[in-house]
Formats: structure tokens, C-alpha cells, sequence
């Protein structure tokens, strides 16, 4: 009994320690109408036009109207050097325009309307639409653009990749159009687009929230996105993987005291 317990607790260790835990996660589900209020989700500046809402699970974004914010529930996640952040979400793109545009990004701090990273672009091409990534809204943060043209109106899960290198103006990041869920290892995957930091603007190391934005009436799509999550960890966006319920983690907590007090009393 007590080599079966203690293998249950490294066991339980080892699975800890190896499955990182996503920081955000929403799978929309909440009642048709506006996403203000549901999910923790939370008006970013001040614009009450063309308010975002919430349809058959689903978020819906167009152009000209209200942006919105939800914080990391777990409070700012901090990259040190070598780390990585990923942004997953379920795509379907129905109409976009030759300048394009974003909509989505993520901020330092919470309800931040003017530092914008990671920030995810969708532009037309020919009969389809290709997307893009900037590091930053910093002066010089021009979208790079994949050359792969998607189609309109069909499902893409998208994965943005913010790497954190040490030293000074050289953080990278990427994209991937539906990766393999069984490739764990992001460099096992072809990206979709590649680039490396070129504004001038500082870095960013903190992440605070992630933000949905409905742009330009000229430039935005017209998309709905769901199935929304973020990790540290690649596998874990590549396909959805919710932030665990605290009662899972209080369960394995409880497990972990529970093998414990029994060795303890079998001394």
C-alpha cells in the first residue's frame, strides 16, 4: 500500500509539473445578447456604438463599434527570458477589406486603451483573405501578412505566438493556421507568418488581458471568433483547453494531503 501511494504521488507530481495550466480561457457560452458583463468581459475606453454581443455561443465582430477586454483571471502572467505566450481561437472570417485591419491583441494591464501587443490582422486576397501579425501599436508596427490565401466562411483554429527573447528590440512572433494537435512542440509546426520586432517602442513582458476589437469601418472583417484561450504552453491553444475549475485543483490538492497522512500514520 505504501509503494502504490507513494507511486500515486509522483505520479500526481510529475503530471503537475509537466501540464502547464492555461491562464484564459472562454468558450462563450452564455446567453444570446451582449458580451459586456458576461465572462468577465469589460467595455475598453468609452464607445457604446455597435455594442459586441453574443450569438448561439459565439462572439460576432464588424466594424466601427465597441471594443472590449477580459482579464486574465489568475492576474498579470510575467514571460521571463525564453518564455512564450499563445493566443488560440476558433476563426471563420466573412467578409474583409484590401487595408485590413485587427482584432484582437492583448494589453499590459488591465483596461489599457493605448499599449497594444500581439495584435492579429485580417486583410482581403483575390477570393479569400489572408492573415497578419505586429508586435506592437508602437511607431513602425506594420502587419506582416501571410501569402496563403483562407476562405470565407470556413472554420480555421489560428494560434499567435509571442516570443520573448532576452535583450533589447528583438522579441519575435508568429502565426499558425489550424497546427497539428498532436505536434506539441511549436517548431514542429510551419507557420503561417514570421516576424521579428521593428518599432521602437519598448518590449512587453506583462500580459494582462486579452482584447476584442471591432475597427475601421474601411479596414475591419467581418468574423466571428469563439473558443478563446491562452498558455504558455503551445499544445494547449492548439487545440481548446480550458482553465481548470478550482475544484479539479483542490481535488488533486486534497489527494496529494490525503497520501500524505497516511504514510505519515504507517511509520
Amino acid at each position: 500500500m505504501k509503494k502504490i501511494l507513494c507511486s500515486c504521488c509522483v505520479l500526481l507530481t510529475v503530471n503537475v509539473a509537466v501540464q502547464a495550466t492555461p491562464v484564459f480561457s472562454d468558450t462563450f457560452s452564455f446567453p444570446d445578447g451582449a458580451l459586456l458583463g458576461q465572462g468577465g468581459w469589460t467595455i475598453t475606453g468609452t464607445s457604446v456604438v455597435n455594442p459586441i454581443q453574443v450569438s448561439s455561443g459565439q462572439v460576432p465582430l464588424t466594424t466601427n463599434g465597441q471594443d472590449a477586454y477580459s482579464a486574465l483571471p489568475g492576474g498579470i502572467t510575467t514571460l521571463a527570458d525564453g518564455e512564450n505566450f499563445y493566443i488560440g481561437l476558433s476563426l471563420n472570417v466573412s467578409a474583409a477589406q484590401a487595408t485590413g485591419d485587427y482584432f484582437l491583441h492583448f494589453t499590459p494591464t488591465v483596461g489599457n486603451t493605448s499599449l497594444f501587443f500581439d495584435r492579429l490582422f485580417v486583410k482581403s486576397s483575390g477570393s479569400g483573405y489572408v492573415l497578419g501579425w505586429v508586435e506592437t501599436s508602437g511607431t513602425g508596427g506594420t502587419p506582416v501578412y501571410g501569402t496563403t490565401e483562407l476562405s470565407f466562411n470556413a472554420p480555421y483554429r489560428v494560434v499567435m505566438a509571442y516570443h520573448n527573447v532576452a535583450g533589447a528590440l528583438n522579441d519575435t512572433g508568429a502565426l499558425y493556421v489550424n497546427p497539428f494537435s498532436d505536434l506539441a512542440v511549436e517548431l514542429n509546426n510551419t507557420a503561417y507568418v514570421t516576424k521579428n520586432w521593428t518599432t521602437v517602442s519598448p518590449e512587453n513582458e506583462n500580459i494582462a488581458a486579452l482584447n476584442l476589437r471591432q475597427g475601421t469601418a474601411g479596414n475591419a472583417p467581418t468574423l466571428t471568433l469563439d473558443d478563446l484561450n491562452a498558455s504558455k504552453t503551445f499544445s494547449e491553444v492548439t487545440t481548446f483547453t480550458p482553465v481548470p475549475e478550482p475544484t479539479s485543483l483542490s481535488l488533486m490538492g486534497g489527494f496529494a494531503l490525503l497520501a500524505s497522512a497516511v504514510l505519515r500514520r504507517r511509520k
